[in-house]
């Protein structure tokens, strides 16, 4: 998927540029000691938006992470986040994988990180995967003995062909799984990861340790990679979410900004597409948006997280608690969250909080008439149609319409 252009992002790329190594090269041989505190070094080639790093990086605060991205784009988010967390043992640059020894000296790196790389499915193309033999050999060189790579892939013809190149190469293999969160989340996870297993889709894992036999690029000429096209790894049904990883929490001033740092407005629902302005994150603007919102007394607002990302806002509003009805209103971050389902999961939360805890009778919705997916989850979630005039749809729910289609649902 193509990341869309950052807005601000020189200035953004700038606030962070105590995480980015604009010089590797210049550190090659020498990265633990111009970092004493810490005592091995791992790398990930690419990092996308930075969750599993900082993440890693705080689970193991003794290593060095460096984070190899070749897209501003998702590396300034990455650094943001390394940044809010305040963390000190990861660094980032943008480099390319094919020239790893430019940057690292031999027998330097202790483990790489290789989560949900780009499979490059035709036949011709598979010398770029990241699990080809010329990058294995790479590896091998950079690695410490006994180093590991560790591989992770939704993408399963990747992950079979990838453990056969790796055998062929010499590489001892365990933790070899085709769904490794078979019994609930394992391990950190990249944002990819998290909304992939909100899907339900499999995850796909194993560890490459570097042994004697294991192949580096004095081992000769490189094997030819006949008949290397990779199958659909998915298949065409639709995967539906995980009622659990789904979830809302209480509005919070960072979940805000996490929120809307990311946040992408949709031209197609303007009224006039030709007045339509992009979304400019603006930190001074969101906080005195949310304390404004904060202070309304009939509004119960929510962040929606998948697994701890927050995806989408939802305010129930209007709340009387006299006439026991309220509205609910609900927006998703961008468009990687939308018609996945994840806001039909969302409603229905909301919907037995306004009915269980806040007593109401019933709960109101609208929606442009434009925008088809909004309507499409309302319905799903259990809405029924009222009316329209020129500009939206009108729904509504009462108490005894949710729990009877949930005691549907549960027969």
């Amino acid at each position: 998927m193509r990341m869309r252009k950052r807005h601000n992002l020189a200035p953004r790329m700038e606030a962070c540029s105590a995480y980015l190594i604009e010089d590797p090269a210049a550190m090659r041989g020498e990265w633990l000691a111009a970092f004493p505190e810490q005592d091995r070094l791992y790398v990930e080639l690419g990092c996308g938006k930075g969750r599993f790093t900082v993440e890693t990086a705080q689970a193991e605060p003794t290593a060095l992470i460096l984070a190899i991205e070749k897209v501003p784009d998702a590396m300034v988010l990455a650094m943001e986040r390394a940044r809010d967390a305040g963390i000190t043992n990861v660094r980032f640059m943008d480099f390319d994988a094919a020239n790893l020894a430019d940057i690292f000296a031999p027998e330097e790196i202790d483990r790489i990180y290789l989560n949900f790389s780009d499979p490059w499915p035709k036949s011709r193309d598979a010398k770029f995967r990241l699990t080809a033999p010329s990058f294995l050999r790479l590896y091998a060189d950079a690695l410490s003995p006994g180093g590991q790579i560790h591989f992770k892939t939704d993408n399963t013809p990747l992950f079979d062909w990838s453990a056969e190149q790796m055998k062929k190469e010499g590489w001892a293999l365990s933790e070899l799984t085709h769904d490794l969160h078979e019994h609930g989340p394992v391990g950190v996870m990249t944002d990819y990861e998290a909304k992939f297993y909100a899907e339900g889709l499999k995850i796909n894992r194993l560890m490459a340790t570097k042994g004697a036999e294991t192949k580096n690029t004095a081992a000769g000429p490189l094997p030819r990679l006949r008949n290397a096209a990779l199958g659909d790894a998915r298949g065409s049904r639709k995967p539906q979410p995980r009622e659990d990883a789904v979830r809302l929490t209480p509005a919070t001033l960072p979940l805000c900004q996490a929120f809307f740092r990311d946040f992408e407005q949709a031209p197609e629902l303007f009224e006039d597409p030709a007045g339509f302005q992009p979304y400019v994150y603006d930190e001074e603007k969101v906080a005195a948006w949310f304390s404004e919102r904060q202070a309304r007394q009939n509004e119960r607002r929510f962040y929606i997280l998948l697994e701890r990302e927050p995806i989408g806002e939802l305010v129930l509003k209007a709340i009387d608690a006299e006439r026991r009805c309220c509205a609910l209103g609900i927006c998703l971050k961008n468009d990687r969250f939308k018609n996945r389902g994840y806001g039909t999961v969302a409603e229905r939360q909301a919907l037995r909080y306004a009915f269980e805890e806040l007593g109401m009778e019933t709960v109101l919705a609208d929606s442009l008439l434009r925008n088809t997916r909004s309507q499409r989850s309302l319905q799903k979630a259990g809405f029924r149609f009222v009316s329209e005039d020129g500009h939206f749809k009108y729904y509504q729910i009462s108490r005894e319409q949710f729990t009877g289609g949930q005691r549907e649902e549960q027969a």
